[in-house]
């Protein structure tokens, strides 16, 4: 069975960044939110911060940089 595409959701931006998205819990969500203000950072750095966490532990290059981002 062909899987459905959705031309509406390519991820792309006319600045060619992409968007990720994910669900999360509601207690997830607030845990997430508890973070954020605890370490005055927007959502998109501590994201950015964990998907760079994930390369590295994985052994890759930490080189995911997010929308007005200044280093990886």
């Amino acid at each position: 069975m062909a899987k459905k595409t959705n031309a509406k959701s390519s991820g792309k931006s006319s600045s060619g960044m992409k968007y990720v998205q994910t669900r999360l819990t509601q207690d997830s969500w607030r845990e997430l939110q508890t973070l954020r203000i605890e370490k005055g950072e927007s959502l998109q750095s501590l994201i950015v911060e964990a998907l760079n966490d994930l390369m590295a532990k994985n052994g890759k290059k930490r080189s995911i940089v997010g929308a007005n981002d200044d280093e990886a």
